[in-house]
């Protein structure tokens, strides 16, 4: 088992590892040709499904500026190919043509929260468009070591049964125990990617303690992933609250699932260095343009390209942005798009929506340097009312893509 993060190609350094709250940090990937990739935080990883950002090509996502260099790959998407390692790829980067993007690969999506598959003692069970499958956790180390990414979190037996098993009986007791044995024997044989390892529990404070004390003795980890996705919001906040003070506080904090602008912004305030961008996908699957801002007076989250208004609106998808969609085309065209089931209307949607996203970000980053960012979040959670940002619950209800009106396979 390694003992020192320093032989690995990930870093994170902040300065604010003593106190709590929000926190600023630096993500470095070191690479041996290139030089060193780095990571201002808090920020978040681009979100794909089989490996490639939705609805867009590479030389529109070229258009976005200032994406973080990093993307989240989930091993649930690759179960059903076969033959990966004969295919003369040497790496998931290659595969996916991510570039040098630093690489994070996960086992589940964060936006299915709704799952039939169960685990066992010894293996992880995930859904698959070719039923239930068992991923144990050794062969998922050699495909580890296969698929070379720069960071991978490691699989954890998570607890999907309703109320009242979440806070009592023996499951999540299982559940933490497995977890941190799957842990070991990932962390025994993984060659060079960096390590993250999910905080479990549930919603029983004895088990999160007992679940963090186990992860802050291993000390190879470089960081901890919180992915309580099936928990309410309003609990996954609890559960993080409860955990973060028992943790190393030196490392890296990733929360899947996160991504809605709302509790993005609440991750950040409670000290999570990174969350996944699935929020900018959802919001394009409804046909929308996102326009929520951290600071300002607007009250509006988004801009709907359905709406019949939109027929004869020249102007831009929202006023004032600067991406290429808004740059060039206008809300009647995307309309037009959108009523006709073109493809590209969703490739200019979501090359809008992951702009404004990374803009959101940059806001919240220039809030912390400013001081302002306990102030600047009041005023947002005031100005847009609950259920502004249930684009993602939305996706996770819908057995259509509205924006095509194709039948959505779970892992399309």
């Amino acid at each position: 088992m390694r003992t020192a993060i320093a032989k690995m190609r990930f870093h994170f350094e902040t300065a604010a590892a003593n106190k709590a709250g929000p926190r600023k940090g630096t993500i470095v990937i070191k690479r041996d040709v290139q030089g060193n990739l780095q990571v201002d935080t808090p920020s978040f990883l681009k979100y794909t499904r089989h490996g490639l950002q939705p609805h867009l090509v590479p030389e529109v996502a070229t258009t976005i500026n200032a994406l973080p260099p990093m993307t989240r790959v989930q091993m649930e998407d690759f179960l059903d190919e076969r033959d990966l390692d004969k295919r003369g790829f040497k790496s998931l980067r290659e595969f996916a043509r991510l570039g040098e993007d630093v690489v994070v690969l996960d086992t589940l999506d964060p936006t299915v929260t709704a799952r039939t598959a169960r685990s066992a003692e010894k293996h992880m069970g995930i859904d698959s468009e070719g039923g239930v499958r068992r991923l144990v956790p050794t062969a998922f180390a050699q495909a580890v070591n296969l698929l070379d990414p720069d960071v991978v979190v490691a699989p954890a037996d998570f607890v999907h049964e309703a109320q009242p098993s979440l806070t009592q009986g023996k499951r999540i007791s299982k559940s933490v125990a497995r977890s941190i044995r799957w842990l070991d024997d990932l962390l025994a044989g993984v060659a060079h990617a960096a390590v993250l390892a999910p905080v479990m529990g549930s919603l029983s404070p004895e088990l999160r303690a007992a679940s963090a004390q186990a992860l802050r003795a291993r000390a190879s980890l470089a960081g901890y992933v919180f992915s309580d996705v099936a928990l309410a919001p309003s609990d996954r906040l609890w559960a993080l609250q409860q955990s973060l003070p028992q943790l190393d506080a030196t490392k890296l904090r990733y929360m899947a699932g996160a991504s809605a602008p709302d509790m993005a912004l609440r991750a950040v305030l409670n000290g999570v260095d990174l969350v996944d961008s699935s929020y900018a996908y959802a919001v394009t699957e409804q046909g929308w343009a996102s326009a929520y801002t951290l600071k300002g007076s607007g009250t509006l989250a988004h801009v709907d390209l359905w709406a019949t208004s939109m027929t004869d609106d020249f102007g831009p998808l929202v006023a004032g942005c600067t991406c290429t969609a808004c740059s060039t085309h206008s809300r009647a065209y995307v309309h037009h798009l959108l009523n006709t089931h073109e493809m590209l209307a969703t490739v200019l949607l979501q090359a809008h929506n992951l702009h404004w996203y990374q803009h959101f970000f940059v806001q919240i980053r220039q809030s912390l340097d400013c001081g302002s960012l306990a102030e600047d979040a009041a005023a947002f959670f005031e100005r847009y009312v609950p259920g502004s940002f249930e684009e993602l619950e939305r996706v996770a209800e819908q057995t259509c893509t509205p924006t095509t009106k194709i039948q959505r396979q779970r892992h399309a």
